[in-house]
């Protein structure tokens, strides 16, 4: 294991042999120390906003610290390779305990509730074809909780239509 070696993760980028795990393991560990990290987007569910092979300014911030329609990096579980970026759509507090809910903009769903070990930074900027773009910007948090406050309509939606069989089966025609 890397671990139990001195130095493995210098020696597995010398060699070219650093696994996808190490290197999400490595951006776990500076994010934690405190460093802003700069990562491929290797997905779609982020799409307009996010697109596969943007590169993404990453800072480190703390659950307490994410707003609604920010976009935060997060692990999923233990066993996935990647980190996972999504909106923040909403906040919450259960038995004493704060988490966040978030949501790809493509997704239809929200993702598990996220506890506080869980949230590892916010993206602060996106690198696209030689342009920086900074999702800092009044303007641009205001599109984020726009867009945040529309997945939450669009949840609710389709909660509806689940539960009670809301705009499910056939129209009568107009007489």
């Amino acid at each position: 294991m890397i671990e139990n070696r001195p130095n493995a993760v210098s020696e597995d980028i010398l060699t070219g042999t650093l696994s996808s795990e190490a290197i999400r393991q490595l951006f776990i560990d500076l994010l934690k120390e405190g460093h802003v990290i700069r990562s491929w987007a290797v997905g779609e569910s982020m799409s307009p906003c996010i697109r596969k092979r943007d590169l993404l300014v990453v800072k480190p911030i703390a659950l307490e610290e994410a707003g609604i329609g920010e976009i935060v990096a997060f692990r999923k579980d233990e066993s996935h390779s990647v980190l996972t970026t999504h909106r923040v759509v909403a906040r919450g507090k259960d038995r004493g305990q704060r988490y966040l809910m978030t949501q790809g903009d493509r997704n239809l769903y929200r993702d598990f509730p996220l506890s506080p070990q869980d949230v590892l930074g916010k993206v602060v900027g996106i690198e696209r074809k030689g342009q920086r773009i900074s999702l800092e910007t009044p303007s641009y948090r205001l599109r984020g909780y726009l867009r945040a406050r529309l997945s939450l309509g669009l949840w609710i939606l389709g909660v509806l239509k689940r539960k009670i069989g809301l705009f499910s089966g056939s129209r009568s025609p107009r007489k």
